[in-house]
């Protein structure tokens, strides 16, 4: 198989991964979802203003959740809890997620980090080991402020 979706990253092998919008890089949206199934991806969390096709996404046999969020703006916290929810859910069913937004940097990585902030992460190490792996990802002030935010609140034990 021909690997066409333009970024791809594992945040934790075989799990969670950050990837760039399906069929946004010349490739159909089909074959980039079959891609993604090819890594073992079950679950799709798309963040553009727009989202994939759900008969497309059914038709790959996907779950998927879409949550709109602007480009280059954080994430509300209500979407990053919402975001968070459905990566644990699809992880407690075995079903490895993909989270993607346009070039999968941005709000992927912002989503991405604040996963790893319930580890225990300062937000610069959250960015930074997201960075590692998707260099120029969390590619905002905004997307750092509300990291740095939510790493002192810490809304999911609310």
């Amino acid at each position: 198989m021909e690997y066409t979706v333009q970024r791809f990253y594992w945040v934790v092998a075989g799990q969670l991964a950050g990837a760039s919008r399906p069929g946004a890089h010349g490739a159909s949206v089909a074959s980039d979802l079959a891609v993604l199934r090819g890594f073992g991806i079950q679950s799709v969390l798309t963040l553009t203003e727009t989202p994939v096709l759900a008969h497309e996404l059914e038709a790959a046999g996907l779950d998927s959740l879409h949550l709109p969020v602007d480009d280059f703006h954080a994430p509300t916290t209500q979407q990053m809890l919402r975001a968070l929810g459905f990566i644990d859910a699809s992880l407690a069913e075995n079903r490895p997620v993909a989270v993607h937004c346009l070039a999968g940097q941005g709000r992927t990585g912002a989503i991405l980090a604040a996963w790893l902030l319930r580890s225990g992460l300062t937000a610069d190490d959250a960015i930074s080991e997201i960075r590692a792996l998707a260099p120029g990802a969390i590619e905002s002030a905004p997307q750092v402020a509300a990291l740095r935010r939510w790493a002192g609140e810490r809304p999911w034990l609310v």
